[in-house]
């Protein structure tokens, strides 16, 4: 019997930063719960779990879910209270609220005109075409939920070009001075690939405690190995590394995508 192997979603080596925000671009999500300022561990903190849900109206209209600086806990576990009650309210049921969890929309800037399979534009979640999308449903991969991203702003030029050099040099420049496709209705549609799960700890990863106020972990870095092991798979085709934010898939799901040619995509060996 074979062992058991996984592998790591990843995005190829490219020439420099330019060429990385020139073709991916970067996805925002407007809406999320703010970071916090724990008095019990005496940390500030925010994640970066991208939920599928569309953020209700009445948590729009709130300054603190449009800005990530930090709150104090009680004031945290307040708007947690009130966000649980406006998700319930549009028959939405959530497990679990955390500090820098992001909601639904999204919207997309790209310096060039997107047309891979893969685009990394966002940190927690990817986003992908509707050929992938159709590739997961088809073969029902019901690890991931799907949102329709918004196409905000989309460059002119082919994402095969070289990339521009902004005047300020700074790559994420690019887009505001990119010359904008008139026919940005064309491209696409795209979607953010959420991924529900996560494996289970890696050596060394288990949390040495678990902050009773705000929900902190503490893990011990130094002894943490960013390794995927048989012991940690609960059974997912596609999940999280434990305490990362790899993106990780089995040999049936890599065989799968492998057949199909996506582009813009590498799968590791972890």
């Amino acid at each position: 019997m074979n062992a058991l192997k996984f592998w790591r979603l990843d995005h190829p080596d490219y020439n420099s930063d330019y060429a990385h925000t020139f073709i991916n671009g970067a996805l925002d999500h407007p809406f999320s719960l703010p970071g916090v300022n724990c008095p019990i561990c005496r940390q500030t903190w925010g994640g970066s779990r991208v939920l599928p849900y569309q953020c209700p109206k009445s948590l729009q209209r709130r300054k603190d879910m449009k800005d990530a600086w930090p709150i104090p806990l009680d004031e945290h576990k307040r708007l947690q209270a009130e966000a649980f009650a406006a998700l319930r309210g549009d028959g939405v049921e959530v497990d679990s609220l955390c500090p820098g969890d992001r909601l639904q929309p999204c919207y997309l800037d790209v310096p060039s005109r997107p047309r891979a399979d893969f685009l990394w534009s966002s940190i927690g979640s990817l986003v992908v075409s509707h050929r992938i999308k159709d590739l997961f449903e088809k073969h029902a991969i019901a690890e991931v939920s799907f949102a329709k991203v918004e196409l905000r702003k989309i460059g002119k030029r082919e994402a095969t070009l070289p990339p521009p050099i902004p005047a300020s040099g700074e790559p994420e420049d690019l887009i505001n001075e990119a010359p904008l496709y008139a026919g940005a209705s064309k491209v696409g549609p795209y979607y953010e690939l959420i991924v529900l799960n996560e494996s289970g700890y890696p050596p060394g990863g288990e949390p040495k405690s678990i902050c009773p106020g705000c929900g902190r972990p503490d893990i011990d870095n130094k002894r943490r190995r960013i390794v995927m092991t048989p012991e940690m798979w609960k059974g997912e085709n596609i999940f999280f590394l434990s305490t990362t934010l790899h993106v990780i898939v089995t040999d049936e799901l890599k065989e799968l995508l492998e057949r199909n040619n996506p582009t813009n995509v590498l799968l590791k060996e972890m």
